[in-house]
C-alpha cells in the first residue's frame, strides 16, 4: 500500500510566511526612513533595528501568545473581514491543495517536495555555517588586536576620556589600550567595552579633536551599538540568503554613525573641529574592517563632513512625536498579539461533538495508528466503530472533519480541495487496557477521539465562529407526519453472548438501522434528527430538525437522485457510507425530487432560511504524517 508522507510542508509554509512578513517590514521601514530623513538619525536607526529584530521574532509566536492569553467566547462580536485580512497577512503562504491524481502521482509528489527540502535546508546549513565562520574568524582578530595592545593610564587621551566620562555620567570608566597597528580608534566589547587607541595618533590631533573623537566612542558605549550589531550579525548568520539584511546592516552602520556625530555636535563640540578630527584620523589610520568594533570612520565619508559642516542635527523631536513613534512601534508588538487574543476568544473548538458543548474529559487516546491512501477508488466509504477503536475505508478528510466535530459541510470552512478528493484507510486502536473504556463512551464522545488524531497526523488547526449563512429546516408539511413509529426494542440481556467484533455495544449502540443509497433511504428507528443529519449533503446545507418529534420512525424515502450529490453520511450503526447495494439506484429516472419526495412520502417539508450558526474554520491541513 502507498503511504503518502509530507511531514515538511508546515514548516516551508511557517518559514515563507514569515520571510514574507520580515520583507514586509523592511519595506515599511524603508518608507518611514525616508519620511523621517529631516529628524534624528537616531529615529531611523531606531527604525531599522525594529525591522532587523522582527527576523527573530515570527508573528506566529506572538499570536500563539496571545491566544495563550486568551479567555474563549461562546459568541464574539469578530469582524470577520477584519479577521480574514489579518490571517491572510499572517499566513499568505497556505498550503496549497493537492492535485486530485492517483496514489502514485501523489507519492512522487511528495518525495521530490521532501528531497527539495533537504537540498534547500542544507544550502541553508551550510550558508549560516560560513557566515559563522566568517564573523567569529572577524572576531577573533580583533580579540588578538586587543590583547596584543597595551593598557594605558596616563596621556592626553586618557585625560581626554575621563573628562568627558564625568561630564556624561558615566559609572564604569572605560579602559584604554594602545595599540601599534593603523587602525581606527574604536570600541570593542559588550559587556566590558575597551576603546582601543592607535599609537602616535595623539600627535596629530589637539585636546579639542581628541576629545570630540573620545566622545564619539563613548557614545557609541552609550547607546549599545556593539550588542546591536551583534544581534544583526545573528540575523545574517541566520537569514544570509536575503539581500535586504545585508542592505539594512549597511543602512544601520550609516545611521548609527550619523547618530554619534549628531550627539557630538549636541554636546557643544565645535563643527570645524570635529570634521577635521575625523579627516585626521581616516588620513592617519585605516578603516578597521572588523564589524565587532565601533569605530569613527563609516558610512559615505564626503556626505557626513558636509552634514557635520552645515551642523544638520535634524528636525527636534517633539514629545508628541516620540509618543507617535513609541506607539508605532508598540503596535507592531501588540497587533499580532492582540490578533492571537481575538482568535483565542473565537476559539478553539470544544472536543465535543458541536462548538457549543462542553468539552469531554479523559477520553481515551489513539495509541496505535495506520494511514494509508485508499486501496479502493469504487467510491465507497465505512466508518465503523470497534470494541478497541475506529476502522475507517475509502474516507475522504473532509467526511472526517464532519464526523469528528458533528458537523455538515457548509460548516466545516477552509479545507483543501485535497481534502475532498484523496480518500484513506485508516486504522486507529487505543491501548488494551483503555479498549473497556469505549463500551461507556456515548457516540458523540466516540467522535471527538478523532479530533486529537487529526490534530496529531493532519496537523490540524482550526478555531470556530459563528456565522449567518443558508440553511434548511425540517418541519411538519400540512397534513401531519406520514411515519410508522418504531417499536421501543428491550434493554439488552446481559447474559447475551458478547456483540461479534466490529458492532458498536452498549451505549454505542444506538439500535436504529438506517441504510442509504443514491435516491433512497431506509429507517428502522432512527429519529428525524438523523434524517435531518443525512439531508443536508444532498441540499448542500444544514438542515436542522424543527418537527418537534422525537421517537423513533420506520419509513422509507425516495427520490430521482441529483448527478452532483456526494456520498451520504452513514446512520448510527455504520457511519458514513452506504450499505449494500449502495452502487444501485433504487428509483427510475423521472421520480419525484427530494423535496416532492419529503412531502409526499413522509408528511414532512424543507424550507429555506437563514440563521447564525456555529462553523468550524480550519487554519491548517496537512496531508497526512508518516505511520
Amino acid at each position: 500500500m502507498t503511504i503518502l508522507v509530507l511531514s515538511n510542508a508546515s514548516m516551508t509554509t511557517a518559514l515563507v510566511s514569515h520571510l514574507w512578513q520580515s520583507t514586509a517590514f523592511v519595506a515599511i521601514a524603508w518608507l518611514l526612513s525616508l519620511a523621517l530623513r529631516k529628524y534624528p538619525a537616531r529615529v531611523r536607526f531606531s527604525i531599522w533595528m525594529f525591522a532587523s529584530l522582527k527576523f527573530l521574532i515570527p508573528f506566529a509566536l506572538l499570536t500563539s501568545l496571545g491566544a495563550h492569553w486568551a479567555k474563549p467566547n461562546a459568541q464574539p462580536q469578530v469582524s470577520v473581514a477584519f479577521y480574514t485580512v489579518i490571517e491572510e497577512f499572517s499566513q499568505p503562504f497556505a498550503p496549497g491543495n493537492a492535485s486530485a491524481a492517483g496514489p502514485a502521482v501523489l507519492e512522487h509528489s511528495a518525495n521530490m517536495r521532501s528531497s527539495g527540502f533537504v537540498f534547500l535546508a542544507t544550502l541553508w546549513l551550510c550558508g549560516c555555517l560560513v557566515m559563522l565562520v566568517r564573523w567569529t574568524l572577524q572576531w577573533m582578530s580583533a580579540r588578538r588586536v586587543i590583547n596584543d595592545a597595551v593598557r594605558v593610564d596616563v596621556g592626553r587621551e586618557v585625560r581626554a576620556l575621563r573628562r568627558v566620562e564625568a561630564e556624561a555620567r558615566t559609572r564604569k570608566p572605560i579602559p584604554i589600550v594602545i595599540t601599534p597597528k593603523a587602525m581606527e580608534p574604536g570600541i570593542f566589547g559588550v559587556c566590558r567595552p575597551v576603546l582601543l587607541w592607535p599609537a602616535g595618533l595623539s600627535e596629530q590631533l589637539d585636546d579639542l579633536q581628541i576629545a570630540a573623537i573620545v566622545a564619539h566612542e563613548l557614545e557609541h558605549v552609550r547607546r549599545h551599538d556593539n550588542l546591536i550589531s551583534a544581534v544583526h550579525a545573528l540575523v545574517e548568520v541566520l537569514f544570509w540568503f536575503h539581500p535586504a539584511v545585508h542592505w539594512m546592516g549597511s543602512k544601520m552602520n550609516e545611521e548609527r554613525e550619523t547618530a554619534c556625530d549628531e550627539r557630538v555636535i549636541e554636546q557643544s563640540a565645535q563643527p570645524e573641529e570635529y570634521a577635521e578630527s575625523i579627516l585626521t584620523v581616516c588620513a592617519f589610520c585605516i578603516e578597521s574592517p572588523l564589524p565587532c568594533v565601533a569605530g569613527v570612520s563609516g558610512s559615505d565619508l564626503k556626505k557626513r563632513i558636509l552634514r557635520i559642516m552645515s551642523h544638520r542635527s535634524g528636525v527636534t523631536l517633539t514629545i508628541g512625536r516620540r509618543a507617535l513613534l513609541a506607539a508605532a512601534a508598540a503596535l507592531v508588538l501588540t497587533l499580532p498579539i492582540g490578533f492571537g487574543v481575538l482568535r483565542g476568544q473565537v476559539g478553539p473548538v470544544s472536543k465535543s461533538g458541536g462548538p457549543n458543548s462542553e468539552e469531554p474529559r479523559d477520553l481515551p487516546k489513539y495509541d496505535v495508528s495506520t494511514v494509508k491512501l485508499a486501496s479502493s477508488n469504487d467510491g465507497r466509504s465505512m466508518l465503523q466503530f470497534t470494541p478497541d477503536g475506529t476502522s475507517i475505508h475509502g474516507v475522504p478528510a473532509q467526511m472526517l472533519l464532519r464526523f469528528a466535530f458533528g458537523l455538515e459541510a457548509d460548516r466545516i470552512i477552509g479545507a483543501p480541495s485535497w481534502a475532498q478528493s484523496n480518500r484513506y484507510d485508516i486504522e486507529a486502536k487505543v491501548a488494551p487496557e483503555d479498549a473497556p473504556k469505549l463500551d461507556k463512551l456515548k457516540a458523540e464522545d466516540r467522535r471527538a477521539m478523532l479530533i486529537p488524531f487529526l490534530e496529531e497526523r493532519f496537523n490540524l488547526k482550526y478555531h470556530h465562529e459563528t456565522r449567518e449563512m443558508p440553511m434548511y429546516t425540517l418541519v411538519v408539511a400540512k397534513g401531519g407526519p406520514r411515519l410508522t413509529e418504531s417499536k421501543v426494542e428491550p434493554a439488552p440481556n446481559p447474559d447475551d453472548p458478547p456483540s461479534t467484533a466490529g458492532t458498536p455495544k452498549g451505549p454505542m449502540n444506538m439500535r436504529g438501522k438506517m441504510m442509504m443509497m443514491p435516491g433512497r433511504i431506509e429507517s428502522q428507528g432512527s429519529t428525524l434528527d438523523i434524517l435531518a443529519h443525512s439531508l443536508s449533503p444532498q441540499l448542500g446545507h444544514t438542515v436542522v430538525d424543527k418537527t418537534g418529534l422525537t421517537g423513533k420512525y420506520d419509513y422509507k424515502l425516495q427520490w430521482t437522485p441529483d448527478d452532483a450529490a456526494g456520498p451520504m453520511p452513514g446512520g448510527p450503526g455504520g457511519g458514513p457510507g452506504g450499505g449494500p447495494g449502495h452502487e444501485e439506484s433504487a428509483v427510475q429516472a423521472g421520480g419525484p425530487s427530494l423535496f416532492t419526495a419529503i412531502e409526499e412520502q413522509l408528511g414532512l417539508k424543507i424550507e429555506s432560511t437563514k440563521g447564525q450558526v456555529d462553523v468550524i474554520v480550519i487554519d491548517h491541513l496537512d496531508l497526512p504524517s508518516a505511520n
